[in-house]
């Protein structure tokens, strides 16, 4: 079998040099973070949408906007969302955000999301889903990424009016405190603020990440593997949309992209971990089925 190496573009795997070059610079300054870069990276290279669950001052938008200062020609869009935010407030009609909006950015980062409104909430269902917003035409928008973090944890008390946006994420990640002593006296002496020392790739280079990563094959024991995880979280009372398993499939695609492989291995498998559980009570259950297929 011939290796990816030997079959892709030479600037794709140009590009993903880059991106484990990035990585990595990532990970020397952002301690304990290797598992939300490695899902944001997936996130924007897969088209993908991402929300991060949190307390305050855990770098849940700091590693976001590190990684975004990568990439050469970006638009980013930085929102604080509250009680009162319309939608309007969101665009770059809105004087305050100084011409910047979702409806004119590749990647958008709102915070406090479910703190907004419900008719706002559900106003960005198409332009997660489809990429479009009415104004009052439908245009397309250049949107690549919609991230969102919130300090709440969701469960199953969460109104169920918002559950088809919450689903839009396909990502999603806990993030926790620094935990190992020895990285939280790392974490003490950061004196300085991240800098991106000059490494970039270009926005367009994302879209031949993508093309690139639809050629890896999917092995008919995956298929399997993927319909005996389903049977184990249904029996843990774990239930994932027909829509967050079909687009698992391009999450595992990437992720073996990446990582230089020609077709999906048991080590993609993991990659998909944050993309099983919908409350915040399934995570223990989807990583303990994870853990015991691919271990």
């Amino acid at each position: 079998m011939n290796s990816v190496k030997e079959k892709e573009p030479k600037k794709a795997g140009f590009i993903r040099e880059k991106l484990i070059t990035i990585k990595k610079k990532l990970n020397s300054y952002f301690i304990e973070r290797s598992e939300i870069i490695e899902t944001i990276i997936l996130s924007i290279a897969s088209r993908k949408h991402m929300i991060l669950v949190g307390d305050p001052g855990l770098a849940k938008t700091g590693v976001l906007k590190a990684f975004s200062k990568h990439i050469k020609g970006l638009r980013f869009f930085d929102y604080q969302m509250t009680p009162l935010t319309e939608i309007d407030s969101l665009l770059s009609k809105n004087k305050a955000n100084m011409g910047q909006g979702i409806d004119k950015c590749e990647i958008a980062l709102i915070d406090e999301f479910f703190k907004g409104p419900s008719p706002t909430l559900n106003s960005l269902l198409s332009i997660m889903n489809e990429r479009i917003i009415y104004a009052p035409q439908p245009a397309a928008i250049p949107l690549i990424s919609l991230f969102a973090t919130s300090n709440e944890k969701p469960d199953k008390s969460s109104g169920a009016a918002l559950l088809p946006l919450y689903d839009r994420f396909l990502l999603r990640n806990e993030v926790s405190p620094v935990k190992d002593p020895k990285n939280f006296t790392k974490l003490l002496n950061i004196a300085e603020e991240y800098s991106y020392g000059g490494i970039e790739i270009n926005i367009g280079d994302l879209d031949l990440i993508g093309q690139s990563s639809a050629f890896i094959k999917v092995p008919e024991k995956i298929y399997n593997i993927m319909h005996h995880i389903r049977e184990e979280l249904l029996n843990k009372q774990v239930t994932v949309s027909d829509r967050r398993w079909r687009e698992t499939i391009r999450i595992m695609q990437v992720n073996a992209f990446l990582n230089c492989r020609d077709e999906i291995s048991m080590e993609d498998i993991k990659s998909i971990e944050s993309s099983l559980w919908t409350f915040y009570s399934d995570i223990r259950s989807v990583k303990s089925v994870i853990k015991k297929l691919i271990t």
